[in-house]
């Protein structure tokens, strides 16, 4: 397939979903005014970037291991790879956020918070109440949660090699349908807010709805490598284009679809990514070299603005401007803000962390798969009696 390798405007969607979350945070400046109604009715909609981050993982995921050999070296490389890209920049930030909002002695001489600080930065819920946020340090942590989660399971479906795909999916429906429906057959198959109570904590998580979201962006990826899934006629690839896009506007401005998970913001989102992906090979779909760099951006965009929110808000304070933040200039500014910190923050924390503990652990793995000298002399014993 000629355009395999020109997914920009899949970055592009990335760095929309980035600044929608940004903007709907910013919302959070607006509050206790006059323009608070205005201002949530506008913005709110925005979470439904962490959805559509969801989807575009899925999707990425399926997409760079269409070559996977299903050897245990190379969902090992796989597994290095998420990690490092998720794992160090996540974990300082976290850090960061607590050392912006607490006093991290007082905070740390807290038994219960260095429990808290350790379940959040190894990904694993803190409680089980209030799902699917289940209680991290850093807010947006929740988000990595899942991610991670996913990450873990597609890592050890590769090891199935042919029948990964159906190792994968008979994982997700076990663990989000079938187990849940057998614990309490009431519960609301796909709403991301239903709270089973496992005393087990993680499987809370493992068993959300909200993984059909990845599970949705895996299929399709999977449909797009495939060479009859296309629409022949650029007319019609435009026309659903604009629908699916129209689709997903109405039903989330108009709060018909109103919170996370697969039967709510998902739902629309995984469709306009499914005609997206299949028109892209028809026709060119625009994706501006800033909104790919945005793109490129977007990790740290959304790691990094809370703390640059928090961070503006002390000083507007300070300055005695803070009465000046309740307006939509100011969220412009913020948000702009936001994003060139978040460039800064990506060239010298995320990349070069990320970059550092990858090439770091893929030369561990392979002096690991060396031959031991033991095992060589053996090797060449074998050699010499054949």
């Amino acid at each position: 397939m000629k355009n395999h390798n020109k997914l920009d405007w899949l970055e592009a969607l990335r760095g929309i979903a980035a600044t929608l979350v940004v903007l709907t945070h910013a919302r959070y400046f607006m509050l206790n005014t006059a323009n608070w109604e205005k201002a949530d009715e506008i913005l709110r909609p925005g979470a439904m970037g962490v959805d559509l981050f969801f989807i575009i993982s899925g999707f990425i995921m399926a997409y760079s291991t269409r070559n996977s050999d299903g050897s245990l070296a190379y969902a090992k490389t796989f597994a290095i790879k998420r990690f490092a890209r998720v794992w160090p920049v996540y974990a300082i930030i976290t850090f960061w956020w607590i050392a912006a909002t607490q006093d991290v002695t007082a905070y740390f001489s807290s038994y219960d918070n260095v429990i808290l600080f350790l379940k959040s930065i190894f990904f694993i819920p803190v409680t089980i109440d209030n799902p699917p946020y289940f209680g991290a340090a850093l807010p947006l942590g929740w988000t990595l949660e899942f991610e991670m989660y996913f990450y873990a399971i597609f890592c050890a479906s590769l090891c199935f090699k042919q029948w990964r795909w159906l190792a994968l999916f008979a994982w997700m429906i076990a663990t989000v349908l079938l187990i849940p429906m057998l614990h309490n057959p009431a519960l609301s198959a796909y709403d991301a807010t239903r709270n089973l109570s496992y005393s087990f904590v993680y499987f809370n998580l493992m068993s959300n709805p909200i993984i059909f979201e990845f599970l949705a962006g895996a299929a399709i990826g999977l449909l797009y490598l495939q060479d009859w899934a296309r629409i022949r006629n650029p007319a019609i690839a435009y026309h659903l284009l604009g629908l699916s896009i129209a689709l997903t506007i109405w039903l989330g401005y108009s709060r018909v679809v109103d919170f996370h998970g697969p039967s709510k913001w998902g739902g629309p989102l995984a469709l306009t990514v499914l005609v997206m992906a299949i028109a892209s090979k028809t026709v060119k779909i625009p994706a501006p070299r800033w909104l790919v760099w945005l793109g490129s951006i977007s990790f740290s965009l959304y790691l990094s603005h809370t703390i640059t929110h928090h961070y503006f808000g002390l000083a507007m304070l300070k300055l005695d401007m803070e009465a000046h933040t309740h307006s939509w200039g100011y969220i412009f500014m913020i948000t702009v803000t936001a994003i060139s910190v978040a460039a800064v923050v990506h060239r010298y924390l995320e990349k070069m962390l990320s970059e550092s503990m990858r090439n770091k652990l893929l030369a561990l793995q392979v002096e690991q798969q060396k031959p031991r000298p033991r095992e060589q002399d053996s090797h060449a014993a074998a050699v010499t009696k054949e």
